[in-house]
């Protein structure tokens, strides 16, 4: 009897050592303080790379190397509050809009989590708790929400609060030409503290710019989305596109549903825990290959 259970007791620990790292994320967060890094990796061309090991990465904290304890290419669900910018400036594209914010729900996964927000004078987000259901976030896609004043950098803030408590990646996926121009009746919220909040969160953010195309005196100038946009998905770790021609947005939404089901999840031990930011870089080791992740992380304090 006592070899019996002897027999049982090895084979259930082989089986926990077999589990694959898609269920790790309980072992990732016991206790151990490691810097979870979420690294997106594609070719010069654009290309999407799903198929890297972890020795074919590297990762420095504060210019020097680290060794990576852990890594996982399995695909992991996400909680993601889409956010559409549906103010004045952007009525007249509404209807693509929704069309591409619909294809991306249809393309989550039934672990992947959203909710819809919507850029105005009146801010929403809907429904009142993150939901894998695809009607009910269709639903909230379709309503004819919209017009009025564009506090971008408030409705990204608010998405930031939303996303607090969700486990695992916390994602904002934001179509905007990123012109702030709130209300009198809006609180101010400045750039700078929006940023400092996608750090401290660990919050990505994957931003699609409008450019706008201005017809004067029979040429064509374009208007570029706010610059900043970009800066806060380079900081994040996310993707930054921009788009003239509406036509290209239901591809757009497609890519960023890709990207974040074929992401690299990577961690590694901090070697200072003082309660400050310290500049993350990760790199492939393959020639012609880019990796895009989160440029700092907020090191543990001392206990």
């Amino acid at each position: 009897m006592r070899r019996t259970l002897g027999i049982v007791a090895l084979l259930a620990a082989a089986v926990a050592l077999a589990r694959p790292a898609a269920q790790g994320q309980a072992q990732f967060h016991s206790g151990t303080e490691l810097v979870s890094v979420y690294a997106t990796v594609q070719e010069k061309s654009g290309r999407l790379v799903p198929d890297l090991r972890q020795e074919d990465f590297s990762i420095s904290d504060d210019g020097k190397e680290q060794p990576i304890t852990f890594f996982s290419n399995e695909v992991s669900p996400f909680s993601v509050v889409v956010l559409l910018d549906r103010s004045g400036s952007m009525i007249q594209h509404l209807p693509v809009i929704r069309d591409a914010a619909a294809a991306f729900v249809e393309q989550m996964l039934p672990d992947d989590k959203a909710r819809i927000g919507s850029i105005g004078t009146r801010i929403t987000i809907a429904p009142a708790e993150f939901t894998s259901s695809h009607d009910i976030l269709r639903s909230v896609v379709g309503q004819s929400l919209g017009g009025g004043s564009s506090p971008v950098w408030l409705s990204i803030d608010l998405s930031i609060t939303a996303l607090y408590g969700q486990p695992g990646r916390r994602v904002i996926l934001i179509l905007s030409d990123g012109h702030d121009e709130p209300s009198d009746n809006h609180p101010r919220t400045p750039f700078n503290s929006v940023a400092e909040r996608i750090r401290r969160a660990e919050v990505m953010v994957y931003a699609v710019g409008f450019a706008a195309v201005d017809m004067r005196d029979g040429s064509a100038r374009i208007e570029h989305a706010d610059k900043r946009l970009r800066e806060l998905a380079d900081i994040s770790g996310g993707g930054y596109f921009e788009l003239t021609d509406t036509a290209e947005l239901k591809t757009l939404f497609t890519r960023v549903s890709e990207e974040l089901h074929r992401q690299y999840w990577l961690g590694f031990e901090p070697k200072k825990r003082d309660g400050k930011f310290h500049e993350i870089r990760v790199k492939v080791k393959r020639t012609g290959m880019i990796a895009r992740a989160r440029q700092s992380y907020l090191a543990p304090s001392k206990q």
